[in-house]
């Protein structure tokens, strides 16, 4: 009898915490709808060889909106769905070269720039303890830059790509109104091109394809409850992806290239 106590007991205690009802913190950090400004630090380079290459560095402002819902749906326990969309833009340096009767040489300018990034997840989410939570999930998403060049030399360039992936959320509630959280995914670029927007030297390039290539995003955020249904929140996230490049006409290629994003944000959120 004694050993069948010990064997029902030790079960229980390694059933438990997949059994642990949710947060009540943390479901309202995930039943919102939110605003927020941001700032982002975009940094951008192409891989030229040889060089010089081409690069583009500076903040940007914006802002973004997010929506979110947590509950049991279709059968699944706290499944998890959220749409995210954010927008920057405004005018950073440029660094590159342009080329004149063979000659190569330094031409340092200013782009106008501005990006926006559309992604939707679904997931469900786990309990790890009463005040703790993960949430694995899988996301798809849009993302498009435009830039452009002022001066003799000027031209734009449009660029886009699909996002799909999956990633995971870890969710910690410090008190009854305060929820932090740590955020990690990794995403395949599909279906990524180029087109120039403008025509350069008088010529119409067409648009460059892109094949498939990664971005990696990672951050950490704070969500606080002021009163009733109103939120504060508030984070960082930094973004990595690389774009394969491709040929454009008349023998011409948009070369590969890497980007850096960094966001700092804040905003003001609705639970329902």
């Amino acid at each position: 009898m004694k050993k069948w106590t010990l064997v029902v007991g030790a079960s229980c205690i390694f059933v438990a915490p997949l059994a642990l009802a949710a947060n009540s913190s943390i479901l309202n950090a995930n039943n919102e709808v939110g605003v927020y400004a941001n700032g982002q630090l975009f940094n951008y380079q192409e891989n030229i060889t040889p060089g010089p290459s081409d690069t583009e560095s500076g903040w940007t402002p914006g802002f973004g909106l997010k929506g979110s819902y947590m509950g049991d749906l279709l059968g699944v326990h706290n499944a998890y769905a959220a749409l995210h969309y954010q927008y920057n833009g405004g005018t950073i340096k440029y660094m590159g070269a342009v080329a004149s009767g063979g000659t190569i040489s330094p031409y340092d300018t200013v782009d106008h720039t501005n990006n926006y990034r559309l992604t939707a997840r679904v997931g469900e989410g786990l309990s790890l303890t009463s005040r703790s939570m993960i949430t694995p999930y899988v996301e798809g998403g849009y993302q498009h830059w435009n830039r452009s060049f002022p001066g003799v030399y000027g031209y734009a360039e449009s660029y886009s790509a699909g996002l799909i992936g999956a990633g995971a959320k870890y969710q910690y509630a410090f008190s009854n109104r305060l929820v932090g959280q740590l955020n990690g995914s990794v995403l395949a670029v599909v279906g990524g091109g180029m087109t120039p927007t403008s025509p350069l030297d008088g010529l119409d390039f067409g648009s460059a394809s892109f094949g498939g290539s990664a971005e990696e995003n990672i951050g950490a955020s704070v969500d606080y409850r002021i009163d009733g249904p109103l939120h504060l929140f508030g984070g960082l996230s930094y973004t990595h992806y690389t774009y394969s490049g491709g040929p454009l006409a008349y023998g011409a290629r948009e070369p590969s290239s890497q980007t850096n994003m960094m966001n700092i944000y804040g905003g003001l959120a609705y639970t329902f």
